[in-house]
C-alpha cells in the first residue's frame, strides 16, 4: 500500500465519519435513528438466545424489558459467541472497524493510477448508495469484506468456512464458494468436484440437524424487500409501469424479465470478441473478485428486490474493469462501461436526495408519487439495466471460460 493511497483512504474515512455523524447524509439517505442499527438488531437476537429466549416464535420477542424483532438470520448466527462484554465490543467498536476495512481494503484494491480513477474510487465510497450500507452497516458489509479477503490469501479451508458459515446464516454467500473454481488454477476437476460436494454436504447436514430453525427461516424469513424507494431491482420498471397503467404487475415483470435477457443475449453476442481477450486475464484476483461478486450481483439484481446498499458488490468489479482498461487502453466496450460507472455513481446523489425529498401524498389511503419522482426512478432503473447488461456479459464470459478450462477440457 503506497503513501497515497493510506492518504486518499484517511481522507475517505474521515469524510464518512464525518457524514455518519452530521445531518448531512439525512439529505441523501433514510437515516435510522440509530446509528449502525442493522448490526445491532442481530446483538438483540443473540442477547435473547443467551437469556433462553425462544426465536423461532411469531410471536413478540420479550427480552428482558426489550421487545424485539422478529429472528430473521439463519440458525447458526446464534452460535456466535455472546456476554455483556462481548456486546461493548460488537456493539460499540465492530462497526466502526468494518468501516474502517471497507474503505481501506477497497481503496487497496482499486489502487487508483490516474485521476479518473481517483474520482471513481471517491464516488465509489461516498455515494448515497454506499453511505447507506455503512449507516445501516448491514449483513452485507462482513460479505463484502469476505469476497475481498478470501481471494488474496491462500489459506483456502479458511475461505470455505466463511463460505459454508454466511450461506447458513443467509442462502445466497453460497456464491463465494465460486472460489474453489478459482483459487487453484492447476486444481483439478476431481478435486474441485470432491471439495464442493463436501461443502455442500456440510451445509445441507447442518440444516438437517437444525431443521427447526431453518424451517422457521424459510417459512417465516421477512423478505425486507424494497419498494419504490432506494430500490437495486430488475423489476424496477415494472413497478413504475404498474403504478403508471395499473395493469397486473405480473404481467410488466414478465414483459421486463424477458426483454432483459433478449437484451443481454444481443450484448453478449455482439461483444463476443472480448471472450479470447478476457481468457488471459482469468484466476488473477481482480479477475476472481469479479466473478463472485457478479454471481452475488446476479441473485441481488434478477431475483430480489433490493435495497440500493446492495450495490456495494459493484465497487468489487471495478478493480477488475480499471486494471483492464489500463491494458487494452483502446478498447471501447470497457470505455464506455467506465462512463456508465461514473455517469451512475453521479446520479445517485440526485436519486438519493429525491427519495429523502420525494415529496408523496396520499389520496384515499394510496400513496401518490409526484412525476419528477418517477422519472428520476426510471432514470435510474435504466441505468441499472444499462449496468447490469455490460456486467452480465462479462460475468457469461468468464464463466464460459472458466467452465471449459475446468470442465470441458477434462471431459
Amino acid at each position: 500500500m503506497t503513501l497515497k493511497t493510506i492518504l486518499h483512504s484517511l481522507i475517505i474515512l474521515i469524510a464518512v465519519i464525518f457524514l455518519l455523524q452530521t445531518d448531512y447524509l439525512k439529505n441523501f439517505i433514510w437515516a435510522a435513528t440509530d446509528l449502525f442499527i442493522d448490526f445491532k438488531i442481530p446483538l438483540e437476537w443473540l442477547r435473547c438466545n443467551s437469556l433462553g429466549v425462544n426465536l423461532l416464535t411469531l410471536e413478540t420477542l420479550n427480552c428482558g424489558e426489550r421487545t424485539v424483532s422478529q429472528f430473521n438470520y439463519g440458525y447458526i448466527f446464534l452460535s456466535l459467541p455472546y456476554n455483556e462484554f462481548l456486546d461493548t465490543i460488537y456493539r460499540n467498536y465492530v462497526p466502526w472497524i468494518l468501516v474502517v476495512f471497507i474503505i481501506f481494503l477497497s481503496t487497496f484494491t482499486i489502487n487508483p493510477k490516474n485521476k479518473i480513477e481517483l474520482f471513481i474510487l471517491y464516488l465509489s465510497l461516498l455515494n448515497p448508495s454506499s453511505m447507506l450500507l455503512m449507516e445501516r452497516m448491514q449483513l452485507d458489509s462482513l460479505f463484502y469484506l469476505s469476497i475481498l479477503l478470501t481471494t488474496y490469501h491462500r489459506v483456502f479451508f479458511v475461505t470455505w468456512i466463511l463460505g459454508v458459515f454466511f450461506s447458513l446464516i443467509k442462502f445466497y454467500p453460497v456464491a463465494i464458494l465460486a472460489t474453489v473454481f478459482l483459487e487453484d488454477k492447476k486444481r483439478s476437476l476431481k478435486k474441485i468436484l470432491i471439495i464442493l460436494i463436501t461443502l455442500l454436504f456440510l451445509i445441507f447436514l447442518y440444516m438437517l440437524i437444525n431443521w427447526e430453525g431453518y424451517s422457521f427461516m424459510l417459512n417465516n424469513m421477512l423478505p425486507g424487500k424494497a419498494g419504490y424507494h432506494f430500490l437495486f431491482s430488475l423489476n424496477g420498471l415494472a413497478k413504475i409501469f404498474n403504478y403508471l397503467f395499473e395493469i397486473r404487475y405480473q404481467f410488466f415483470l414478465l414483459i421486463t424479465y424477458l426483454f432483459f435477457f433478449y437484451l443481454l443475449k444481443k450484448m453478449i453476442s455482439k461483444n463476443y470478441s472480448l471472450y479470447e481477450t478476457l481468457k488471459l486475464e482469468v484466476y488473477e484476483p481482480n479477475s476472481n473478485i469479479f466473478v463472485i461478486s457478479g454471481y452475488f450481483l446476479v441473485f441481488l439484481f434478477i431475483f430480489v428486490s433490493s435495497y440500493a446498499y446492495k450495490e456495494i458488490y459493484i465497487i468489487l468489479l471495478l478493480p477488475f474493469i480499471l486494471s483492464f482498461q489500463r491494458k487494452y487502453p483502446n478498447n471501447i466496450f470497457f470505455k464506455n462501461l467506465i462512463k456508465l460507472i461514473i455517469l451512475r455513481y453521479a446520479f445517485l446523489f440526485i436519486y438519493g436526495f429525491l427519495n429523502v425529498h420525494d415529496g408523496i401524498s396520499f389520496v384515499n389511503g394510496e400513496r401518490v408519487f409526484t412525476y419528477y419522482f418517477l422519472i428520476v426512478i426510471f432514470i435510474k432503473s435504466i441505468l441499472d439495466w444499462m449496468l447490469m447488461l455490460m456486467i452480465f456479459s462479462i460475468l457469461f464470459l468468464k464463466s464460459k471460460i472458466i467452465f471449459s478450462d475446468k470442465i470441458l477440457k477434462k471431459i
